[in-house]
């Protein structure tokens, strides 16, 4: 499956300090044509949204340096609504994925979630980002 034609002109940073997952995930995502760039820790996820625009975030909820609702509260005081934030986790607290998004996260999926899902969860909240964008 290619990328929808939506997500050609969307740009995702995916956050996940699991190495083999997240590099998995970049090569099967950039391989249906999606900008995407990875990092490996909230810090550096921080430093990345200071320096770039990036419309999607990817986030895992649990990182090496930062719980990924710190790092979600840290984008939000950033930036706002912008970018939209989909939670990936490998674990299904329903308290963590409330708290996610009361803190303004899109969206909370489970690993490991299939492409063809997450690319459907990143053009829906995508569309989001966009309207959001015309509106203001």
């Amino acid at each position: 499956m290619d990328c929808p034609e939506l997500l050609k002109s969307c740009r995702i940073l995916l956050v996940d300090d699991e190495d083999g997952f997240r590099d998995a995930l970049l090569r099967r995502m950039r391989k249906r044509g999606v900008a995407i760039e990875g990092v490996a820790s909230g810090r550096a996820a921080l430093e990345w949204l200071a320096r770039e625009t990036v419309d999607v975030v990817i986030l895992d909820i649990q990182l090496g340096d930062m719980d990924g609702r710190d790092v979600l509260r840290e984008i939000r005081k950033a930036g706002g609504e912008d970018p939209a934030v989909i939670i990936l986790s490998g674990h299904a607290y329903t308290d963590i994925a409330l708290d996610a998004m009361r803190a303004g996260a899109s969206d909370y999926l489970l690993k490991p979630c299939p492409v063809e899902e997450l690319l459907e969860r990143i053009e829906t909240a995508f569309e989001q980002v966009l309207e959001r964008r015309a509106a203001q």
